[in-house]
């Protein structure tokens, strides 16, 4: 074949293809300061419970953080955060909360952390 690439002509014809997404990305919380940092925290369905205390879904080692300190619940719209009465409370983007809708990008301080919530795809 001496080296040579030979292309055989064809009809050109539209194929439709649905694009399908190769890869996800899980929900996650990015813990951007304090004492457990630098962490990432894979979210999962139902509630968890977030605090220091041994028992807690969500154990967080940090003095400021109360054994039972919040809860988080994912519900058909999101991710729904809950103070548990703690000490220290809750905020998200700097407002201290009861509860909220968590949206990408929030950035929330529990204690001396501040954990950044990631919306999966």
């Amino acid at each position: 074949m001496d080296g040579k690439v030979i292309f055989a002509r064809t009809e050109m014809t539209d194929i439709s293809v649905l694009p399908q997404r190769l890869f996800t990305r899980p929900h996650l919380f990015q813990v951007v300061a304090g004492e457990a940092m630098p962490r990432n925290i894979t979210l999962g369905d139902g509630k968890v419970t977030i605090g220091r205390g041994s028992d807690c879904g969500m154990r967080l080692l940090s003095s400021d953080l109360s054994r039972k300190h919040a809860t988080l619940e994912r519900t058909r719209r999101g991710y729904l955060l809950s103070d548990l009465e703690s000490r220290n409370g809750v905020f998200v983007n700097e407002v201290r909360i009861e509860s909220a809708l968590l949206r990408d990008g929030d950035t929330i301080q529990l204690g001396n952390m501040q954990i950044v919530y990631h919306e999966g795809s």
